[in-house]
C-alpha cells in the first residue's frame, strides 16, 4: 500500500475526478523535491485502475517513464531496455523495483540524465495500440529534462490525446518545461511536507532512530523525504559537536584565530558543499535552541542530548542578539551555494559571531 504523508487535498481531487468521472488528459504535479508527487501520481493510477498499489510496475495501464543513459547504438529503439547492455537493463530494472518497493525512493541509473528521443517514440508506439481495458496512465517522472527533440515529439503526444489515456508530468519548477505543454495541462501544485508528517515518515520507515534524530532531521528536511533521507546517512551528533566546537574556538579571548583556522580545515577538507551547508544549518539550530531555553521555551528544544552546554551558553550569552547571528548564518550558507571559497567564508562567519557575542558581554 502506498502511504501518503502529505498533500491530501490534491489526492482528495483527483479520486473526486474519478469518481465523476471527470479525469483530465494531463496534470502537471510540481513543487519541491520529496513531497510525495510521484507517490499521489502511482496510488492515483492504482486506484483508477483497481489494482495492488504495491504492483504498479506490473500494470500494462501505467507506463513510468525516467531519465536514461545514452545509447551509443544507432538503431531505432522498438523496446524501452532495446539498445543497451544486460549491465544497464539490470541497474534500470534494479532501481524500478526500488521505486516499486517504496514510491519515495529516489532513482539512481547510473549515467542516467535525461528523458530522450527514443523513449517519447517507444511511449506513442505504446499509446496508439489499443488498450487492455482499464485507465491507461504515463507518469514522467523529472519532466523538464526530455532533451528538445524528446519534448517536441511529446508535445504531438500532448496535442492528440488518447481516449481512455491521462498523463502526469512531475517536475520541481513548473518554468522549466515549454510553454505548450504548459497550457496543456491541469496544474496541481504541491506544498512542502510538515514535521509531523516528515516525522511519521520516519518512524514508519527508520524505526531505529532516536527521537532526537528524528527531530533534528524534520527540523532541517525542508518538508522534503528526500533531504530527510540523505540527512539519515550523516553522523548528526558528530557533525554538531564539530559545528558548536568552530563556535568556541571563535570564543577564546586568546589564540582564536588560529584556532579557528585550525577548525575550519577540518570542516572544509573534503570540500562537501552539502556538508558544509548542513553544518551551518546544525549551528543555526543549536542557537535556536538556545533562544529558546533564554525565553523559557524548554519544549521546543531540539538538540535534547546537550541541552546541558546549550543552558550554559544561553545563560552566559543571555544578552546577545541571536537574530543578528542566524542572519549571519543565512548569508555564509548563501555564499556556500554560489561557491564562494569555503574556508574563508567560515572563518569571517565566526568571526561575526564572534563579535555578535562577546559585544553582548560589554
Amino acid at each position: 500500500m502506498i502511504k501518503l504523508y502529505g498533500n491530501h487535498k490534491i489526492y482528495n481531487l483527483l479520486t473526486n475526478a474519478s469518481t465523476n468521472n471527470s479525469i483530465a488528459s494531463t496534470y502537471l504535479f510540481y513543487g519541491p523535491k520529496g513531497v510525495g508527487k510521484e507517490a499521489v501520481a502511482l496510488k492515483f493510477a492504482s486506484f483508477v485502475n483497481q489494482i495492488d498499489e504495491s504492483m504498479w510496475l506490473n500494470s500494462p495501464n501505467i507506463t513510468y517513464i525516467h531519465k536514461t543513459p545514452a545509447s551509443k547504438s544507432t538503431k531505432k529503439a522498438e523496446n524501452f531496455y532495446d539498445n543497451y547492455t544486460d549491465d544497464v537493463v539490470d541497474n534500470i530494472k534494479d532501481e524500478l523495483s526500488k521505486k516499486q518497493a517504496n514510491p519515495y525512493y529516489k532513482m539512481e541509473i547510473a549515467n542516467a540524465s535525461q528523458i530522450r528521443i527514443d523513449t517519447i517514440r517507444i511511449l506513442r508506439k505504446k499509446l496508439s495500440t489499443s488498450s487492455h481495458g482499464g485507465h491507461r496512465f504515463v507518469i514522467v517522472s523529472d519532466a523538464d529534462t526530455m532533451n528538445p527533440a524528446a519534448a517536441n515529439s511529446f508535445l504531438k503526444t500532448l496535442e492528440e490525446p488518447n481516449p481512455n489515456t491521462t498523463i502526469i508530468l512531475i517536475v520541481e519548477n513548473i518554468n522549466s518545461l515549454l510553454p505548450t505543454i504548459l497550457s496543456r495541462a491541469q496544474k496541481l501544485k504541491f506544498a512542502p511536507l510538515t514535521n509531523d508528517e516528515l516525522n511519521e515518515y520516519l518512524i514508519d520507515n527508520y524505526p531505529e532512530l532516536t527521537e532526537e534524530k528524528r527531530s533534528i532531521i524534520s527540523s532541517f528536511a525542508q518538508g522534503s523525504i528526500s533531504n530527510a533521507i540523505d540527512f539519515i546517512d550523516q553522523d548528526i551528533n558528530q557533525l554538531v559537536e564539530a559545528t558548536i566546537n568552530l563556535l568556541r574556538a571563535s570564543l577564546q579571548k586568546t589564540g582564536y584565530r588560529s584556532l579557528l583556522s585550525e577548525r575550519v580545515g577540518e570542516l572544509t577538507k573534503l570540500r562537501d558543499k552539502n556538508l558544509i551547508i548542513t553544518a551551518l544549518k546544525l549551528l543555526q539550530r543549536w542557537l535556536q535552541d538556545a533562544l529558546h531555553l533564554s525565553n523559557g521555551e524548554d519544549k521546543l528544544i531540539v538538540n535534547i542530548s546537550t541541552i546541558d552546554s546549550i543552558r550554559k551558553f544561553a545563560n552566559y550569552y543571555d544578552k546577545a542578539n541571536y537574530f543578528n547571528a542566524f542572519e549571519s548564518i543565512e548569508q555564509a550558507i548563501v555564499k556556500v551555494n554560489r561557491n564562494v571559497n569555503p574556508d574563508l567564508l567560515l572563518i569571517d562567519l565566526f568571526l561575526k559571531l564572534r563579535y555578535e557575542f562577546l559585544s553582548s558581554k560589554l
